[in-house]
């Protein structure tokens, strides 16, 4: 009798193992609980949880999610972050500056740093140096955004896109020029092309999984 129940208790026991696998694959692949395109999103949010090994999969309307833990057979991300994809455009001018200096020294120099980088960018009075936003960084460092606004003699103006200022200040002896004033590194704050997109979606950098969730908001 004990072997019995021994056995019936250990093909249960595989059972189960077999309809919980079972189970999570449906979550992973083909959930059914909104029975219309939804379903394909909710497939690809329970491949992210069970990839990360925590939370909820929903795979039916009529029962219980399965639970994701670290253990499951799927789990293989040591981390996972998400980006917003930005929408600043290229001509509204944006390039983000790494300085090596404290915010608060930032804020306090803001009008002499737009000075010198005046200077540096060659000086033309039709030009100016705007400030959008200065923030703090890790390890003492900050982050200033700035923009070029370029005056026409008929009095208008508009912003110099941000690759002709980001291309500009790449230049050596501009660059050069930059670091003197605690520049460490520029970046050009635009949005991906839909081509570049679709590229660093198709070929992400080597040992990363990109997922674009932008279609789904």
């Amino acid at each position: 009798v004990c072997v019995c129940v021994f056995a019936g208790g250990l093909f249960n026991q595989q059972a189960s193992q077999s309809s919980q696998l079972f189970n999570t694959a449906s979550a992973l692949s083909a959930p059914s609980v909104l029975s219309d395109e939804r379903d394909s999103i909710l497939a690809r949010w329970n491949q992210l949880q069970a990839f990360w090994g925590v939370g909820k999969g929903y795979y039916s309307s009529s029962t219980p999610p399965v639970e994701f833990s670290q253990e499951n057979p799927f789990c293989r991300f040591k981390a996972v972050g998400y980006s917003c994809v930005p929408d600043v455009k290229d001509e509204d001018g944006l390039v983000a500056l790494a300085l090596n200096k404290k915010e608060a020294d930032v804020r306090s120099q803001q009008q002499q740093l737009v000075e010198s980088m005046h200077k540096v960018l060659g000086g033309n009075p039709t030009l100016s140096v705007n400030v959008e936003g200065v923030r703090a960084l890790p390890d003492d460092q900050a982050e200033m955004i700035i923009y070029l606004v370029e005056r026409s003699p008929n009095g208008t103006s508009k912003r110099v896109p941000a690759s002709t200022l980001y291309s500009y200040m790449e230049q050596m002896n501009v660059k050069s020029a930059l670091q003197q004033l605690g520049v460490i590194m520029a970046v050009s704050r635009t949005a991906l092309t839909p081509a570049q997109l679709k590229q660093l979606l198709q070929s992400p950098p080597a040992g990363t999984c990109v997922h674009s969730l932008a279609r789904y908001r």
